[in-house]
């Protein structure tokens, strides 16, 4: 059996916090901030939905798969991807046997729950992974073969890191500016600004509001946009000359923040708030800060293109 020190690293953004914890492992670690603004996850919003129901807890794991790796190279490593349907199955194990054999932890997709997990080892002879995720604590390390991928999914996706890669600090700052705006812009009906815009329309109507993923979407966003202002302050530190811009950008962020933080105590997670999901006066309430949040959106977009435009200028 094979099992490495890799572990997940605490952090509402999953994929995230098994990068952070595969890049300490080894030896190459970046504090959470920088592995979410560097990724540009600090800036990500999708709104989960399917059968008509809205904020299902599968919108924050909505990502750009392809893009990944180009983004995750900005922390210092290479990594290379795994992807194939539920019946490439032993073809997956082959190859994340090879690395974590290598001494490679795996970022894994779907493991036991649908969401991203730190997979720090193998064991042949109980047929299975060993992996760290959000349920390790209480239900054990041990993820069958025989049960992943789940038949709800039945996508298998494996990332590894390869190599240390050459420091381009200033170029991959530039570049995580450049997908912050188009995140937080959004590209389809559910996600960035037009996202936020939507989740306010449910609540203004009678349609279904998931109760849990609503609570899990938000503390998702808000912890995401708090990594992103200190983020935003570490560069601040850094690139003095674009200190304005970088302090509007960090206003904006706050102002986001603040609009948010009465609907998480409205909608803590789990619970999600019983009651507050189907009560009128809440659901307009929840409705017009969703708005308002939107428009801080919209505003710190401008904010982040005009740091970028003042990084890139010098």
């Amino acid at each position: 059996m094979t099992a490495l020190a890799a572990r997940l690293a605490p952090n509402w953004t999953t994929v995230a916090g098994a990068l952070e914890g595969i890049l300490e492992f080894l030896g190459a670690p970046l504090p959470r901030y920088a592995v979410m603004g560097l990724t540009a996850h600090a800036w990500h919003f999708h709104l989960g939905e399917r059968d008509g129901i809205v904020a299902l807890p599968s919108g924050p794991t909505d990502l750009d798969w392809d893009a990944m790796l180009r983004r995750y190279a900005r922390t210092g490593y290479r990594w290379e991807r795994f992807t194939a349907p539920a019946t490439g199955r032993q073809e997956a194990i082959a190859w994340a046997a090879a690395r974590l054999e290598k001494g490679l932890p795996l970022i894994g997709w779907d493991m036991r729950l649908h969401d991203f997990a730190v997979v720090y080892g193998i064991d042949r002879s109980g047929r299975a992974f060993l992996v760290d995720d959000r349920v390790s604590g209480q239900t054990g390390d041990v993820a069958p073969w025989d049960s992943w991928p789940s038949e709800a999914v039945g996508r298998i996706d494996l990332f590894a890191p390869v190599e240390p890669v050459e420091d381009d600090p200033a170029g991959a700052i530039v570049d995580s500016l450049a997908d912050a705006v188009a995140f937080l812009h959004g590209s389809g009906a559910n996600s960035g600004c037009t996202g936020l815009e939507r989740w306010a329309e449910a609540f203004d109507s009678e349609i279904e509001i998931d109760r849990a993923g609503n609570a899990y979407t938000l503390q998702v966003l808000q912890a995401a946009r708090l990594d992103g202002a200190d983020y935003l302050g570490n560069l601040r530190d850094l690139l003095p000359q674009a200190a304005p811009e970088i302090n509007e950008a960090i206003d904006t962020v706050r102002a986001l923040v603040t609009t948010l933080a009465p609907l998480v105590t409205l909608f803590p997670f789990p619970a999600g708030g019983h009651g507050n999901i189907s009560n009128p006066g809440l659901r307009e309430a929840a409705a017009a800060a969703l708005r308002r949040a939107a428009g801080h959106q919209r505003d710190l977009a401008i904010a982040i293109a005009g740091v970028h435009k003042a990084i890139e200028s010098e």
